[in-house]
């Protein structure tokens, strides 16, 4: 089980936010983690330098 890293307590709540989905503890309201929804709009940040 996940465990929140701020004040230890085990209940998560996600939560949407435009393109993200965030998972945030309900004891403090710290953010767990983000996952962005449609990770295929990340491309456009790809450097095409770094693909040689």
């Amino acid at each position: 089980m996940q465990k929140c890293k701020n004040c230890g307590g085990n209940s998560f709540v996600k939560v949407p936010e435009f393109e993200k989905e965030l998972t945030v503890c309900l004891g403090c309201g710290e953010v767990a983690s983000i996952r962005f929804v449609n990770p295929s709009r990340l491309k456009k940040y790809i450097d095409p330098s770094n693909l040689k």
